[in-house]
């Protein structure tokens, strides 16, 4: 597995070196984003179809171009949304919508399987461990990054995935939706994968290289 993202950052850091220099963006590396300007998102299948890749394999591509009209503000992310019913509000899974939500996914699933969920068992267990995640990132007071929880981890791999738009706006890529709404509720800056970097963004990805002090 590790020898698959080690080629695939061969390839991606190689080239963006040749291209941006020695400051250029890096496949699956770690940044930190302030949730507080974290207002838009798109979807990871729709960003996908547009540039013609998985979302994922392209962290650290820089890109000329950026589907604006593709993004859409994070308050309508029917995941964002009911993990805040949920964690903030308190409603249980069920009466937040995540039950149901889960399901039709499912239903529609071509494998049948979404999140490594078949049965509403299976999500009902999905959604007592994401609690009992919660409760660890709330007792932290942050979102850990990858190589916390994994010493063996390649790089940021797994993390939240945020994209850098234009002028270096943070856009959701819609993978790691459950942390990503935990980092948001905590109000803190948190670690990321890197996605797509829109060009006119790399003078500020310096800053979001550095974690930023209490």
């Amino acid at each position: 597995m590790a020898l698959k993202y080690w080629l695939r950052a061969l390839r991606i850091d190689t080239w963006n070196r040749v291209r941006f220099g020695e400051g250029a963006p890096c496949y699956a590396e770690r940044i930190w984003v302030d949730p507080s300007q974290c207002e838009k998102y798109i979807e990871a299948e729709d960003l996908g179809h547009y540039f013609g890749a998985s979302i994922r394999q392209m962290s650290g591509r820089v890109v000329g171009t950026w589907p604006v009209p593709m993004e859409q503000p994070c308050d309508q992310h029917p995941k964002l949304a009911y993990c805040w019913a949920h964690w903030q509000k308190g409603d249980n899974w069920e009466q937040s919508g995540a039950i149901s939500y889960m399901l039709r996914e499912i239903s529609v699933s071509k494998t049948g399987v979404v999140d490594d969920c078949r049965t509403p068992e299976d999500v009902i267990e999905r959604y007592r461990k994401l609690d009992s995640i919660w409760s660890d990132v709330k007792q932290r007071g942050s979102l850990p990054s990858r190589a916390t929880l994994d010493a063996n981890n390649f790089r940021e791999v797994g993390g939240v995935l945020m994209h850098i738009g234009p002028g270096g706006e943070p856009i959701f890529s819609g993978a790691g939706c459950h942390r990503f709404a935990m980092a948001l509720m905590l109000k803190t800056p948190f670690p990321a994968q890197i996605g797509i970097v829109h060009r006119s963004a790399l003078e500020i990805l310096p800053q979001l290289r550095s974690c930023p002090r209490p």
